[in-house]
């Protein structure tokens, strides 16, 4: 158990000793009440009455925020574009995410009976209209899916196919059970069926009454969760056949219970007691249960009794502040930015006592499913949704808590206008968008996955500077290893900041029997940057190309040794990743700079606390303007070498060497951000776009040749 761990244990049981006081409290209330009935209090009571309304008014004041709220005519309804699919399968997502699975879409006789023949989710979406100026409706699925039925398993497995070349790691079927009744079971009983689709998969108990909610009748009881004393056992016995199955996710080889709606179920803690036993008794063994709760409620009313919990966007994610008024009177309309940016308060503030996996969605809209009453997440835009899904990866890093997950609602809710599949007017933007914030790629990256060389363009007449800033001697033969797979000539210029190391390095060299170098001395300003503009200063114009790299630890975190080993690979790596590297530059004349995408430890940080920006405002905007850049390109998005590692054509970075001197940075003293080399490795890209050239962000998946 970690002290982080600890000690939100500790604020558990204190919550538990202030129960125990507001009960003792309760008794002497009683007293209190005693005393304030008595006939002498009530003389006074007049008096009190005046002097507590004063206090009351002023105190409102003082405290009370006024509600903002947002005229819709001012946001857009949906901003999206359209996007054709991009595989992600040769990149490794950095957590499991998991979506939730909607199976209503096959027709069952209880739907037949209550709504129409042949009814499934696609009746109402089709149905639906929009509502105010706007409004993204009708929902339409894309041809590449089409109005699917689910009691087909050749659609099942296209949507694993999609969802695991996106880096999805499972879904979380809806799992819709009453007192032994199943409802919608054919897609995952169809899955379990075919153990020749390898998809891990979990069940939601979906535990609550089926009503009318489509024609407004909610109190219209369709089908009731009854909790009747042998449903526990009978739950359990039902839930075996799945948990036999191998693909069915576990939690340190314990099967995995998601229950939707805990609050629901009279007792639970007898409940999970019951649970837990009979899966003993039927050769189940210890089991995983987990429990929804509202993230931003801070509600351990079930913590004690379930092994973990999650939350389920968009449940009670709004605040006041985020409503968007003069759209529709009946209609609950809320700002999905806003929200989004309401969240980084709520998870700063939020402090799980067991392991807790969090969710996202996208522009959530039940209009479809409701006349009246329906609720919109206006101003929904990719960006949004990319910065609270980073937002949450970083939070779910900072926690110690392994095996958790990331939840996406959902795979296919089109009643409800969230979905990951693909639709007519936006393609697979959503999906690709989940894509780049689980595999740490930036929103606006424009990104190439190296995978293998077509064709070798070993051209030879061009000019090939490598500068290198060695501040840690020792991890010199490392970087040497790595130029000595670049295939064409370079001229090696590497400086370092003490006559001591220039002597050690110069050693090295020897022994690496490296016969053609220039080794200068600067002193320890400026990071990597200072030493790089000031050296090349003097030689750029005699070369095509410029790659920079550094002996990179950063002794303020303990990953640095992994991240210079990150970026070497991505930018160098083998001798084919570094042909297809000049590829790239030789087939697009107006490409300009090449580097790796960020380091996930790093990128996800940078994100969330929009350091690549905030803390380095100042010295950007002076930077800039010397090298006569529009500072409209400073945006949330902007990609950079966050290593200030790179390859670049020189006429793409030139001014770099010409604009930029010595007097530009500030005193070393300590800085982690905010310097002005923080600021010049903002920029390589915005200059060489400046300059008429492109940038393209790097993943070396090119296997090594034996």
């Amino acid at each position: 158990m970690n002290k982080e761990y600890q000690y939100r244990k500790e604020i558990f049981e204190l919550r538990e000793y202030l129960k125990k006081v507001d009960r003792e409290k309760a008794f002497y209330e009683e007293k209190f009440n005693t005393i304030i009935n008595s006939k002498s209090w009530k003389y006074t009571e007049f008096i009190r009455s005046i002097t507590s309304k004063i206090k009351k008014s002023k105190k409102l004041e003082q405290d009370v925020e006024p509600v903002v709220e947002y005229d819709y005519h001012k946001e857009k309804a949906y901003d999206s574009h359209y996007e054709e699919n991009f595989d992600f399968s040769k990149i490794n997502p950095l957590i499991k995410t998991i979506a939730f699975y909607l199976p209503q879409f096959h027709s069952i006789p209880e739907n037949d009976k209550w709504w129409g023949k042949n009814f499934t989710e696609w009746t109402n979406t089709k149905k639906s209209k929009p509502r105010f100026d706007g409004h993204y409706m009708p929902r339409e699925p894309h041809e590449d899916f089409g109005y699917y039925t689910l009691d087909n398993i050749d659609i099942i497995k296209k949507q694993i196919e999609l969802a695991k070349s996106h880096g999805i790691y499972g879904f979380a079927f809806y799992y819709y059970w009453f007192s032994g009744k199943r409802l919608l079971e054919k897609p995952v009983d169809l899955l379990l069926e075919h153990k020749e689709i390898d998809f891990p998969f979990v069940l939601c108990w979906a535990n609550e009454n089926w009503t009318r909610t489509w024609d407004g009748l909610e109190k219209n009881i369709l089908i009731e969760q009854k909790y009747l004393d042998e449903d526990p056992q009978k739950f359990i016995d039902d839930w075996k056949k799945y948990t036999e199955d191998k693909r069915y996710i576990r939690i340190q080889n314990k099967p995995l219970l998601m229950v939707y709606n805990p609050k629901d179920i009279p007792d639970f803690e007898e409940v999970c007691k019951k649970w837990r036993n009979r899966a003993r008794e039927i050769g189940i063994g210890e089991i995983e249960i987990w429990s929804k709760t509202i993230v931003h409620m801070k509600d351990y009313s079930n913590t004690p009794f379930v092994d973990g919990e999650f939350d389920f966007a968009p449940t009670q994610l709004s605040l006041p502040n985020d409503k968007i008024t003069g759209i529709n009177e009946e209609a609950n309309v809320l700002n999905y930015s806003k929200i989004v940016e309401s969240l980084r308060t709520v998870y700063k503030n939020h402090y799980p006592l067991k392991k807790f996996s969090y969710s996202v969605t996208m522009g959530w809209d039940n209009s479809a499913r409701r006349e009246k009453g329906y609720t919109v997440l206006y101003n929904y835009s990719l960006e949004s949704f990319y910065k609270w899904t980073t937002m949450v990866m970083n939070k779910m890093f900072e926690n110690d808590f392994s095996d958790t997950f990331l939840f996406v609602n959902a795979w296919n809710e089109w009643g409800e206008g969230t979905y990951l599949e693909p639709d007519k007017k936006y393609g697979y933007a959503n999906i690709n968008t989940l894509s780049k914030a689980i595999c740490g790629i930036p929103f606006k990256a424009n990104l190439k996955v190296m995978n293998q060389v077509d064709q070798l363009k070993r051209k030879q007449n061009f000019k090939i500077l490598v500068q290198a800033h060695v501040f840690y001697p020792d991890v010199l033969p490392e970087m040497l290893n790595e130029l000595k797979k670049i295939p064409y000539k370079f001229d090696l210029f590497i400086t370092t900041n003490t006559k001591e190391k220039k002597e050690e390095i110069a050693k090295i060299l020897k022994d690496e029997k490296i016969k053609k170098y220039q080794i200068d001395t600067y002193p320890n300003h400026g990071r990597d940057i200072l030493p790089m503009i000031l050296q090349t200063k003097k030689i750029y114009q005699n070369y095509d190309y410029f790659l920079h790299l550094h002996t990179k630890k950063s002794a303020t975190t303990n990953f640095g040794n992994d991240w210079r080993r990150y970026v070497y690979k991505n930018i160098l790596g083998n001798t084919e990743n570094i042909l297809a590297i000049f590829n790239e530059f030789l087939d697009n004349p107006k490409l300009g700079v090449i580097y790796s995408i960020p380091y996930p430890r790093i990128f996800y940080s940078l994100i969330e606390s929009t350091g690549a920006i905030e803390n380095n405002k100042e010295n950007m905007e002076k930077l800039f303007q010397k090298l006569g850049i529009d500072l409209s390109e400073i945006n949330y998005f902007l990609t950079f070498p966050t290593s200030s590692m790179f390859w670049a054509k020189m006429d793409a970075i030139k001014e770099i060497f010409t604009s930029v001197t010595k007097e530009d940075f500030e005193e070393e003293d300590g800085q982690l951000d905010g310097t002005m080399a923080h600021a010049i490795e903002r920029c390589f890209s915005v200059l060489a776009q400046k300059n008429g050239y492109t940038s393209l962000e790097i993943i070396n998946r090119i296997k090594e040749q034996e």
